[in-house]
């Protein structure tokens, strides 16, 4: 968007700002030579004055909103290693502009100006009212029972052996804190994930290991037979040299 606009939309006025159709060609021809990966799909997209009539008032927003917290910052540009904390304060510059965000605003919003950093301090999803259960992901912290925000691109997942001597819950929990905390702390169980036939943790599978039960094992063939082979290759390969040299 930002090529296309330094491109065809510098002089876009307020009743024609995001309309392509007359130099679709022109875009085309642009996005092909230097954005070929996009699909049709976002091609269109790119083409359609509502996308950018979105992203222009996002940006007013994103812009009323970056005043009000400057100021009272005192006009500095702030970084904080504190989501929580900046959430406070987006909400009081929420209150003072009188701005709201859809879902897909906020999203974008929080997108644009944040970044991940595994020293800041972890993001508060909501405080509990219950005793503090780490496996399981409610911590105390700062004096109160919450549950964190969880980073989706740290989220996996394991298959683990079902043991009918003992139930699922007790595996899964044995194999956490065995396999799992020694080397991730603060990790915890999704105990969302549940199966209906017997409502314990997890969703119990079923694997059949083919190489197990249908493998036939073929023995390698005997040395010197390797060797006879190597040995013809070798003379045909030193017999097309001497035709080239020749």
């Amino acid at each position: 968007m930002e090529r296309l606009y330094n491109e065809f939309g510098t002089a876009w006025h307020e009743t024609d700002y995001g309309y392509l159709a007359e130099v679709e060609t022109e875009v085309r021809a642009l996005i092909k030579a230097e954005f070929s990966e996009l699909k049709e799909k976002q091609i269109k997209d790119l083409l359609d004055s509502k996308l950018w009539l979105f992203q222009r008032s996002l940006m007013d927003k994103a812009q009323q909103l970056q005043t009000a917290v400057s100021s009272n910052a005192g006009g500095r540009d702030l970084v904080s290693n504190d989501f929580n904390q900046f959430d406070i304060t987006m909400k009081g510059a929420f209150k003072v502009t009188g701005i709201k965000f859809d879902a897909k605003e906020k999203k974008q919003f929080i997108d644009a100006v944040t970044f991940n950093n595994p020293e800041a301090e972890p993001v508060i999803k909501k405080v509990i009212k219950e005793a503090a259960q780490p496996l399981y992901g409610s911590f105390n912290y700062n004096g109160k029972v919450v549950e964190f925000q969880p980073d989706g691109d740290l989220r996996d997942n394991e298959n683990i052996p079902l043991d009918p001597t003992v139930t699922t819950t007790d595996l899964i929990e044995s194999y956490v804190k065995r396999e799992v905390l020694p080397h991730v702390a603060d990790a915890w169980i999704n105990a969302d994930k549940r199966d209906e036939k017997d409502g314990e943790i997890g969703i119990v599978g079923y694997e059949i290991p083919f190489n197990r039960h249908f493998y036939v094992y073929q023995p390698p063939r005997a040395l010197e037979a390797i060797d006879e082979d190597l040995a013809l290759v070798s003379d045909e390969i030193m017999s097309l040299l001497q035709e080239v040299r020749s």
